[in-house]
């Protein structure tokens, strides 16, 4: 949080108004307003500037005795797994910082803390009984598939605020989902794409259930290895790959088998010969040799065309705001609208900056948002 009382009175000293910080900041009037009433903070490039143009430390623009200044802890993996960009790093702790204020406004008094892991490695062994604990705790076989639902429940089990968002099928960046960790309040909150092929959903679900698992403790490439581990093991564990593998040994068409199996659990042809080829290798066996260049290609190009999560569960793949809002709140019973909406209502009128930066969405559609949620406020 800023410490707007100080940096209005080093402004003072300074004789500096709004204006001056604004194009020293190179940032609207408007962003300095709002980092004046406390309605938003700097991105850390902004930070930098803002200090400079104070003639003060990064550390006098924060309260940092106040819990509110620990900076969130984000995970998301860049788009063909490229390294995580100082703009993507800055617009996912737009994120959380953002998020954070919206947790007053949920309804939620938590008395129990999360249950993280309390020391997590990436020992394969270590993560398959932490899928296998996971599963029994859904009350499922070790081979039956996890649905959509199991899935959602383990988010509320856990105590994670799900953030159900539309960034469409082109999304740079994170793409498909971020975990964003509140050390000061142990508060875990999950962004994920409504616009994602539906054969990859609830591996993007099961991945992000990994870092509300691992964020407090492992971040960057370990936590990323750890959530798609965890996910791979949770959706198709080594049991399932073992009966898969020794299916498509034996099958003149492994792909069409190894199709089969991913419709049968919900997940992509990509992960069911990840899987597959996983437990061969640790077996010393052969792999199948099925993930090609060619063969993640047409995964790739069959995208363009495959089914979304949006058009399975809203039946469209361009719902209006008002209807991607109430259907959210349905179907993954999250409290993240309706505390946007009081918050605005509060502030006392549509914020669609703020939106923006909590959410991650273009000004246009944050725009649209602020409508719908200012239509939506009790």
């Amino acid at each position: 949080m800023l410490n707007t009382k100080f940096i209005k009175s080093t402004m003072r000293q300074l004789g500096l108004t709004g204006q001056d910080l604004a194009g020293k900041c190179a940032v609207s009037k408007e962003a300095v307003s709002n980092w004046l009433a406390g309605e938003s903070i700097p991105r850390p490039s902004k930070l930098s500037l803002l200090a400079a143009s104070l003639k003060i430390s990064i550390d006098q623009l924060l309260l940092v005795d106040d819990q509110e200044s620990a900076a969130p802890v984000i995970a998301y993996r860049m788009r063909n797994n490229r390294a995580l960009t100082e703009p993507a790093k800055e617009a996912g702790d737009e994120v959380g910082r953002h998020l954070h204020q919206l947790l007053p406004f949920t309804g939620i008094d938590s008395i129990f803390t999360p249950r993280h892991l309390e020391s997590p490695t990436l020992d394969a062994e270590y993560v398959a009984k932490v899928a296998k604990a996971t599963r029994t705790s859904l009350g499922l076989s070790p081979i039956e598939s996890v649905t959509h639902s199991h899935l959602i429940s383990l988010f509320h089990l856990f105590g994670a605020l799900l953030v159900p968002v539309f960034w469409g099928g082109n999304k740079d960046g994170h793409e498909n989902a971020m975990s964003v960790y509140l050390p000061s309040t142990k508060a875990s909150l999950v962004l994920f794409n409504m616009g994602c092929r539906l054969d990859d959903f609830s591996y993007w679900l099961a991945h992000e259930f990994g870092h509300c698992l691992t964020l407090h403790a492992l971040q960057g490439a370990k936590g990323e290895t750890f959530a798609e581990l965890f996910a791979q093991q949770l959706l198709f564990p080594d049991a399932v790959a073992k009966h898969a593998l020794t299916e498509m040994r034996n099958s003149q068409q492994p792909l069409v088998i190894a199709s089969r199996f991913a419709g049968t659990y919900g997940v992509s042809i990509v992960t069911v010969v990840k899987a597959v080829d996983r437990v061969a290798k640790s077996a010393g066996g052969k792999i199948t040799g099925l993930a090609t260049g060619q063969f993640y290609g047409q995964w790739k190009n069959s995208g363009k065309t495959a089914l979304t999560a949006a058009q399975e569960l809203f039946g469209t793949s361009a719902p209006s705001p008002t209807e991607f809002i109430i259907k959210s709140e349905q179907l993954f019973r999250t409290p993240i609208f309706r505390a946007m909406a009081r918050w605005q209502r509060e502030e006392g009128g549509r914020n669609p900056a703020f939106i923006s930066a909590a959410f991650n969405l273009s000004l246009g559609d944050a725009v649209a948002m602020s409508y719908a949620l200012w239509d939506l406020a009790d």
